[in-house]
């Protein structure tokens, strides 16, 4: 008795590194955007300094090893790492913030240990828990949500604290808690409001 060799889905597959990469930016899309509308423009600038240090980084570890440069490059894992860590950081960290921990992630966690392949962690998250571990100030304080606090930052706000600390003196901060939006809900459902 033959037993086909193919078995199910029968559709072509593509194991290219880089086309999994580019599926994992694409769904990463609607969640960026969402953060993005909610937070303002601060998680835009992360994802610009992160992706852009890790693409740095990545290809000065490269350099630095006589490796090739676009093949590694092309194949879109810095992009990735830089972008699964800009998404992870608070929308007004300091610019130093997913500088620092996309370097950290890319030349300690990932290269460090052979590159992409090697690495026993996700690089990103090396990033992150360093971060977390070393600033930890810095990387709670988020501010609320669009539509919490009425105010939103402008972009030339946004930029001027990441990367000078300060803003206009009519736009200082203040401080808002409350309970989480599921809790709020769950309380607001279980004593039947709408």
């Amino acid at each position: 008795m033959d037993f086909p060799t193919n078995s199910s889905p029968y559709l072509p597959v593509s194991n290219k590194v880089s086309a999994l990469m580019m599926k994992v930016m694409l769904a990463l899309l609607p969640g960026a955007l969402c953060l993005a509308a909610y937070f303002g423009w601060g998680i835009v600038v992360n994802l610009l300094l992160a992706t852009l240090t890790a693409v740095g980084a990545e290809a000065l570890i490269l350099a630095l090893r006589g490796r090739p440069l676009l093949t590694t490059l092309g194949d879109g894992s810095a992009i990735l790492t830089g972008l699964l860590l800009g998404l992870c950081l608070p929308p007004l960290a300091p610019w130093w913030i997913p500088v620092v921990g996309a370097g950290f992630a890319i030349v300690i966690a990932k290269q460090l240990y052979g590159g992409l392949g090697y690495n026993p962690f996700n690089p990103a998250m090396v990033g992150f828990v360093v971060l977390i571990i070393s600033f930890p100030l810095q990387m709670t304080l988020w501010s609320p949500p669009a539509g919490i606090d009425g105010n939103s930052l402008a972009f030339g706000d946004t930029l001027r604290l990441i990367f000078s600390g300060t803003l206009p003196a009519d736009q200082l901060l203040d401080s808002f808690t409350m309970a989480t939006p599921l809790d709020h809900t769950k309380t607001r459902l279980s004593l039947n409001f709408t």
